[in-house]
Formats: structure tokens, C-alpha cells, sequence
């Protein structure tokens, strides 16, 4: 590989994630290779956690339904999410699926297994995401809105094969969902 050395972090904006300018300086393995220097912006997001709801009481998965810049700016339908945001300074990856899903479901939290880590955009971005399992309360309302986040959210009420419905389709689906149900039907459901 290479010797990479930061020579410099710049802040270019903060609103709602900050965005850096690295500038790095590679050192190539390879003696054929000279020194190098690389510009990167990054978007700073941290951790955030999500997790694929599920109410044993109901036999059914909590999908959720909200506006993002993405489908807006792209002309695209809303795609099904699972619960989830970022996790706070100072908090444990426990502590803010709790709250998200409190925040965003309106229902407190029975059981978490973990799924999956992994890093969406490395190329670009800092995020670490953390997928659960969790069992949770049965849901009594069909929209929720999360004043502390400014959130208008639809719930839908799926059942197993939905669930594998929308895992199966081939049209543009939220990665972080579909990587989710992935994971969940690898781990607790192989037929």
C-alpha cells in the first residue's frame, strides 16, 4: 500500500453535517512512484445507528416513509426506511437507536441484536452505520411526527413476505433498508 501523512483539514461549511477539505500526502510502496499529494472533501457524519422494527405482538415490521432531498430533487416516489438517525455526542449506539425509535415510531424498545457495521461511501464520507433487530412495542398510530427533528412520518405495517417483496425488487430502493432486510433474512430467516 502506501504511507498516507494529513498535511492539512479545512472547514468549508456546517449546517446540518459539517463538510472538511483534506489534503494528504501519499508515500506509494512502489520506488517508481513519487510522493503525491490528494485533495479530498468529506462529509463529516459519525456514527448513526437504524434498526429494522418488529412487533412481536402484531407479527408485523415497522417500515417508515419520509421526505428526503433525494427522491424530491430526482422526481422519485418516497422508499420504505427503517427507524434510525445519529448518534449524539457522548451517547452509546444503544441509547440512540432507543431514542430514535422513540423519537420516530412513538414506541419504547423490548429487545436489540445487532446485524451489520459497514461504511456506505468511503470515498467521501465519515459515517459508520449500525444496523439492529428490534423487537418493540405494538404501534398504535399510522403517522408520527418528530418535532425534536422536524419529521412528518408515515408507518406502514408489513408482514414477512413484504418484507421479502421489497428486499427482492429491482427498483431504486434505500440501501441502507435493503441492506437491513438483507441481513435480517441471512441471520434469522434462511428459507
Amino acid at each position: 500500500m502506501q504511507k498516507v501523512t494529513k498535511l492539512k483539514k479545512t472547514l468549508l461549511s456546517k449546517s446540518f453535517f459539517s463538510f472538511w477539505k483534506y489534503h494528504f500526502l501519499i508515500n506509494s510502496n512502489n520506488k517508481k512512484i513519487k510522493p503525491y499529494k490528494i485533495f479530498r472533501d468529506i462529509l463529516n457524519i459519525g456514527d448513526v445507528v437504524f434498526a429494522l422494527c418488529y412487533s412481536p405482538e402484531e407479527k408485523k415490521f415497522y417500515l417508515i416513509k419520509q421526505f428526503r432531498p433525494f427522491y424530491f430533487v430526482r422526481n422519485k416516489k418516497l422508499k420504505y426506511e427503517i427507524v434510525g438517525g445519529l448518534v449524539d455526542k457522548g451517547e452509546t449506539l444503544i441509547a440512540a437507536l432507543k431514542r430514535e425509535i422513540k423519537e420516530e415510531i412513538g414506541v419504547k424498545t423490548k429487545k436489540i441484536v445487532k446485524l451489520t457495521t459497514y461504511c456506505p461511501v468511503p470515498g467521501y464520507s465519515d459515517e459508520i452505520v449500525h444496523v439492529y433487530f428490534a423487537e418493540v412495542e405494538k404501534i398504535k398510530l399510522s403517522s408520527f411526527y418528530n418535532k425534536n427533528g422536524n419529521e412528518e412520518i408515515k408507518i406502514f405495517k408489513v408482514n414477512l413476505p413484504q418484507l421479502k417483496k421489497i428486499n427482492e425488487s429491482n427498483s431504486i430502493q434505500n440501501v441502507l433498508t435493503k441492506i437491513s432486510i438483507y441481513e435480517y433474512l441471512n441471520k434469522f430467516k434462511k428459507n
